[in-house]
């Protein structure tokens, strides 16, 4: 297990070697943030110039060919520290944070993005008290040549803190965000299992929801966000939100219509990262509820 100390550990010793990371990480004191209700949903808007490679990330497969990839060892800066988590994975400091606790999890093997990796469970078990998420490859995902998942303080995103208000630690197995009575601008599915072979069957179900597959069924891995982490009382949760798109219409718009937001896990889960601060200032409770309905599932169509 990664106590919370060992990480804080880790995050300093990293920044005291090396200082483009530091200078993003002490960046986050001046990132502005205001909050919006939708529906019953409190979303906040982050506005965090630092993210605009991320957010902006030409994800074509022609593109990702032409550059080396940033997550393989040999191609990291030579600044760049690691620790083993886990047989076959290393956990990163992310250099362009979010949030002062930011990490990403790499396979030491070059494969991509397919699928969310079992190994997902046991990592979110050696993290008490973090969420560790997967990014689809077409689901905001901007390395989706390697195998890759993200690690943030679990009370830092609404969602989590949602589901964990309204889906009971006592209430064991999936329950659909509708039954929760709320007004919510996506759907999603929320899993609470005991973390032993009794919970297997619940989440290997949980693994395997994927998004809106061309069928009409949820099995497309590339479109899905997916959270897993521990609560205080000792059951693993995990959160799956099927997409059907990767980026919402306003990526793409012309002019002062444009809204540069790229939706991962993380805006999925309340925070939406904007890198453009006219964006910041002009986003609306409306334009946040087109952009999740262009790329997420209304409530409704998770119960068909």
């Amino acid at each position: 297990m990664v106590s919370h100390e060992d990480v804080k550990d880790f995050i300093e010793t990293q920044l005291s070697c090396w200082s483009d990371a530091k200078r993003n990480y002490d960046a986050l004191a001046s990132v502005r943030r205001r909050n919006i209700m939708l529906g019953d949903m409190c979303v906040g808007i982050q506005w965090n110039p630092g993210r605009i490679s991320s957010t902006g990330a030409d994800v074509a497969a022609d593109k990702i060919k032409q550059r080396p990839c940033f997550l393989c060892s040999v191609n990291r800066p030579k600044e760049q520290i690691t620790y083993p988590i886990l047989d076959g994975w290393e956990m990163l400091v992310n250099p362009f944070p979010i949030f002062p606790v930011h990490l990403t999890i790499v396979s030491r093997s070059h494969v991509p993005q397919k699928h969310v990796p079992d190994d997902i469970v046991d990592i979110a078990l050696k993290l008490p008290g973090m969420a560790v998420f997967f990014n689809g490859a077409a689901a905001g995902a901007s390395a989706p040549d390697h195998m890759h998942l993200q690690a943030v303080l679990k009370d830092e995103l609404p969602l989590i803190r949602l589901s964990e208000t309204y889906h009971s630690s006592d209430n064991p197995g999936l329950m659909l965000s509708s039954q929760f009575g709320l007004k919510l601008p996506f759907g999603f599915i929320s899993g609470v299992v005991q973390p032993d072979d009794s919970g297997m069957k619940t989440l290997i179900a949980g693994l395997h929801i994927g998004g809106l597959s061309s069928d009409g069924s949820l099995t497309d891995p590339a479109l899905v966000n997916i959270f897993f982490w521990m609560d205080q009382m000792g059951m693993l949760r995990f959160i799956v939100i099927p997409r059907k798109a990767h980026r919402p219409s306003c990526y793409f718009a012309e002019g002062d219509k444009r809204r540069m937001v790229s939706p991962g896990c993380i805006d999925m889960a309340g925070i939406i990262i904007v890198p453009r601060q006219n964006d910041f200032m002009a986003l609306t409770v409306a334009e946040i509820g087109s952009i999740y309905s262009d790329v997420a599932l209304a409530q409704d169509i998770l119960l068909m």
